[in-house]
């Protein structure tokens, strides 16, 4: 029989997807709105976002389905085929641009060579999914709670030091809106694969869609 996860391990999932090095270096893009404006961006767009992750997290938690089995649904077995092949095509897009920005960032700290982080952080990707996320539970932990308390301190640096020089670009509300919104969404083909394992499947909706929003 297979273990159905806790709200915890969930949430810390979800936590850690709102604290990776792609949310940050995404999180940039909106420095031309200004402070005022960029952090209202930031708000209702994870707000509206968010609330579509949690709805399709409920859907495939209560029907005990993947996201693409719960597409069939609405949009029967060749439509659910589709959805899986642009999903596929999202997440190879997505897993290069974050091994691609954890390498410079590792780079950065320890200067090896980008190409042999690129490997590295490669291999560590792949032993994570044959160890499989249920037991990572104590690794996860105190990954998650060093991103939180680094996250802290990036924080205490940008606001106290007034030297961080900002950005001089273009961005509309509207396209700053739509930038953080499909931040959310593009998790919206996979929430429904853990919340169809989790033991209490709104709760679970509810801490993973909140979890990713607060962070």
């Amino acid at each position: 029989m297979q273990r159905q996860t806790t709200i915890t391990e969930n949430s810390m999932i979800w936590c850690g997807a709102g604290i990776s090095i792609a949310e940050i270096l995404t999180g940039t893009y909106l420095a031309p709105l200004g402070f005022t404006k960029g952090i209202a961006v930031i708000i209702i767009g994870h707000l509206i976002g968010c609330f579509l992750l949690f709805l399709a997290g409920i859907i495939g938690g209560q029907q005990r389905l993947s996201s693409m089995n719960a597409a069939k649904i609405s949009f029967g077995q060749n439509g659910s085929k589709f959805f899986a092949l642009l999903n596929v095509l999202q997440l190879i897009g997505w897993t290069g641009i974050m091994i691609y920005d954890g390498a410079l960032a590792a780079n950065g700290v320890w200067h090896l060579n980008q190409a042999l982080w690129v490997i590295l952080i490669g291999a560590l990707i792949i032993g994570w999914l044959l160890v499989g996320v249920r037991h990572l539970y104590h690794l996860n932990l105190v990954t998650i709670s060093t991103l939180l308390i680094l996250s802290g301190l990036l924080c205490a640096a940008i606001f106290t030091h007034h030297s961080v020089s900002s950005s001089t670009g273009t961005l509309s509300w509207a396209q700053g809106m739509e930038l953080v919104i499909a931040m959310p969404l593009s998790w919206l083909p996979l929430i429904s694969d853990y919340t169809s394992v989790a033991q209490r499947p709104v709760p679970t909706s509810g801490v993973s869609a909140d979890g990713y929003n607060a962070l």
